[in-house]
């Protein structure tokens, strides 16, 4: 996906909308995956922080 996002800057002229759109598109899936999975990240992470 970095490497798309580096292709969309242009030589010349910087197209600010184009490489918006594309780290907002590139930003949801991660974005996505911990919000869904936000209980099992906060779980795993406690789990190795308390003793017993």
């Amino acid at each position: 996906m970095t490497v798309t996002l580096n292709d969309l800057a242009g030589s010349f002229i910087v197209e600010w909308n184009a490489q918006m759109a594309g780290a907002l598109v590139a930003a949801l899936p991660p974005l996505l995956i911990y919000i869904v999975l936000n209980r099992c990240f906060m779980r795993g992470l406690l789990a190795g922080a308390l003793k017993g």
